[in-house]
């Protein structure tokens, strides 16, 4: 008898049945999301994984306490909720949690800040250098991120957002690199970013012009939303030309793509990998301990987001650079599958944008 392990968990739409499209499936999805991912096992092998997964829970559950009772809605005052009780604990939580990978993570989003910021003194850019970080939240990131900027001598305004209102007094608190940065913590929500100068502002949370921002990063919040297309929406109008975007989430695993661990010599585990993703990490983890939900999908619809400007101009994004790694958790186990995205503004034609337009409505429908 074979046992399942895991069975298209995230099944996305039957895009070669519709010919229109069939051209452009392959250059927005990939073939895991598209043709169903099934990895079956014999019984001895499931009844161990079944195992693993036990003593991972169990240990999550002594030492993370996640809640209780019915979770999942991501509503705002869910997500609030959820960050209230976690603003005094949460750094070193989330550096526990992720076996202090957080930290790189939030490098490689400041060195892509800073990749844009040496681009532009090579070209003696005399314009302010614009950087938000979304849902900043204690402000590690931005911590980041001026230290790198101070390292290269950069020049910069940052801007950290985030719409819970502890996690921000956290950051206003925090000691910032000495430098010479203009640097703002402010109340904003993501899922609101844009805001039309003919219209008036009657939030108290800020929102942006178009074209404010030369880099918005985004170190692991996007999860954390249950509406990320009107995240992405935002991002495209406040971005200038050729502004880039930084993106860094979870990611279910790839079976072509297994993390290797060290047990007297190098083994794969992509089963392991897929039961622990979808058994373990998304329902328990994520959304008991953290408010969160399965980002992968995220990644896929960016690339398809459009905007026009005042001026009728057609704007998307071109991918830069994706890629998805299952990285290495506690006792050396390869099952904190991790994805990251950088895409940058660029102008399109009338004809790609409907196409975007389609295939969005399509995996949305």
């Amino acid at each position: 008898m074979k046992y399942v392990i895991a069975d298209g968990v995230i099944k996305l739409f039957q895009l070669e049945s519709n010919r229109v499209f069939s051209i452009d499936i392959y250059k927005y999805f990939p073939r895991y999301l598209i043709d169903k991912p099934s990895l079956e096992c014999g019984w001895f092998k499931y009844w161990c994984l079944q195992f693993i997964q036990f003593l991972i829970c169990s240990g999550i559950k002594l030492f993370l306490c996640p809640r209780k009772g019915e979770v999942g809605n991501l509503s705002r005052e869910e997500v609030a909720s959820v960050y209230d009780r976690e603003a005094n604990t949460y750094d070193g939580k989330h550096h526990l949690t992720t076996h202090g990978a957080d930290i790189n993570w939030r490098r490689k989003a400041a060195a892509a800040v800073v990749t844009i910021g040496r681009l532009r003194t090579s070209q003696n850019r005399s314009d302010v250098f614009n950087v938000l970080d979304l849902c900043t939240g204690t402000g590690l990131t931005v911590c980041e991120i001026l230290r790198q900027l101070a390292i290269w001598n950069i020049p910069a305004e940052v801007i950290g957002l985030d719409y819970n209102q502890k996690m921000l007094q956290h950051a206003q608190n925090r000691k910032l690199v000495d430098c010479n940065i203009k640097t703002i913590f402010v109340r904003g929500d993501a899922m609101d970013l844009y805001s039309d100068l003919s219209s008036s502002q009657t939030s108290d949370l800020i929102q942006f012009p178009a074209g404010t921002f030369d880099i918005i990063t985004q170190m692991f919040g996007i999860g954390g939303i249950n509406n990320p297309i009107r995240v992405f929406e935002g991002v495209i109008n406040i971005l200038k030309p050729e502004g880039q975007f930084f993106l860094i989430d979870m990611h279910m695993p790839i079976v072509e793509q297994a993390g290797e661990m060290f047990l007297f010599k190098w083994f794969k585990f992509p089963s392991l990998e897929m039961m622990t993703y979808w058994k373990t990490t998304v329902p328990l983890a994520l959304s008991r301990l953290w408010g969160w939900r399965d980002s992968t999908l995220d990644f896929y619809l960016l690339p398809l987001i459009t905007c026009q400007d005042a001026q009728g101009v057609l704007w998307g994004f071109e991918v830069v650079n994706f890629e998805v790694e299952s990285q290495i958790w506690w006792l050396g186990l390869p099952i904190m599958p991790v994805g990251s995205i950088v895409v940058k503004k660029i102008e399109i034609t009338l004809e790609e944008m409907n196409k975007r337009q389609a295939l969005l409505l399509m995996v949305i429908a």
